[in-house]
């Protein structure tokens, strides 16, 4: 999704804080893209779950490259004022979590993501492929 598109798409929210949620998203999806995280995807769970609005998910080659997309998508996040809830950086993990309450971001090394497949378990959810 390009820049202006997402501009266009905020639009359509009916409030702020729906428009907000989805630019938090954003921004751990543009975050977690500029670190060279590959197959960046937003999941859109408003109305079908009440601890999240979205989850990012996204997937990068080793787990040490996973720790690092972690690291830069909490950085940008902080930069716009958005702490993480809980996050889940465990050493020699293949998935890790970072929580911002209405946006949960997951980066797995690629192996893992195929075997959990968060993508198939929300097939219901739309589904926005990142590409800027």
């Amino acid at each position: 999704m390009r820049r202006d598109e997402s501009v266009a798409r905020q639009q359509k929210f009916a409030t702020e804080g729906e428009a907000l949620t989805y630019e938090m998203a954003a921004t751990a999806a543009r975050a977690a893209s500029e670190m060279f995280a590959t197959d960046v995807t937003l999941i859109d769970l408003r109305g079908l779950v009440s601890y999240a609005d979205y989850f990012v998910i996204a997937s990068a080659q080793t787990e040490r490259q996973t720790r690092r997309v972690a690291q830069e998508v909490i950085e940008r996040m902080i930069e716009k004022g958005h702490r993480p809830r809980t996050k889940r950086l465990d050493e020699g993990t293949a998935w890790i979590s970072l929580d911002f309450l209405d946006v949960v971001v997951h980066i797995f090394t690629e192996e893992a993501r195929d075997y959990y497949r968060l993508e198939s378990l929300w097939r219901s959810a739309p589904q926005e492929h990142w590409q800027e």
